[in-house]
C-alpha cells in the first residue's frame, strides 16, 4: 500500500465530489427517517402492500402499542408511510409505503450487501457496556 500525503490525495480527488455541510445534513436527515429499532422492520412488512395496525403489531413480537404508534407517526412525518383512515364502523386504518419509501429499496439492498461483504455488525448494548468496563464478551475481565 502506497503512502500518500493529504495534498496528493486531494489532487488525485480533484474531480471527486466531496461532501458539503449540506450533504452531511441531508445524509443525517435521511438516516434519521428510518433509524430506530422498529422502523426498518415496519417498512419491510409494508413492502408487499398495506397493513393494519393490529397486523403490524402481531408481526412484530415485543413492540408495544405505544412504540408502534410512535414509529408509524414518525415514518408518516418523514414521508415514508401513508396512513389512510376509512370512514367505516368499526374504524379501519391502513398503512402503506409511499413512493419515497420504495425508492429506498436499492439503497437498503446495497447496505445489506456492504454489511455482509465487510462483516459489519452492531454490537449489543451489553457488549458496549462490557467494553467500557473492561469486561470481555465472555464476562471475564481483560
Amino acid at each position: 500500500m502506497e503512502n500518500h500525503t493529504i495534498e496528493q490525495s486531494a489532487d488525485a480527488c480533484a474531480d471527486c465530489h466531496l461532501p458539503t455541510d449540506e450533504d452531511v445534513v441531508a445524509f443525517l436527515n435521511a438516516i434519521r427517517a428510518f433509524s430506530g429499532k422498529w422502523k426498518v422492520r415496519i417498512l419491510c412488512l409494508l413492502v408487499d402492500g398495506p397493513g393494519r395496525f393490529g397486523e403490524l403489531r402481531r408481526a412484530l413480537p415485543g413492540v408495544t402499542q405505544q412504540m408502534l404508534t410512535m414509529q408509524l407517526r414518525e415514518l408518516e412525518q418523514s414521508g415514508l408511510v401513508l396512513r389512510t383512515a376509512f370512514a367505516e364502523v368499526p374504524p379501519r386504518v391502513e398503512y402503506e409505503l409511499t413512493e419515497a419509501a420504495y425508492a429506498l429499496q436499492p439503497m437498503f439492498n446495497g447496505l445489506v450487501a456492504w454489511s455482509l461483504r465487510y462483516r459489519v455488525s452492531v454490537r449489543s448494548e451489553k457488549a458496549k457496556s462490557q467494553k467500557k468496563t473492561g469486561a470481555s464478551f465472555e464476562g471475564s475481565a481483560r
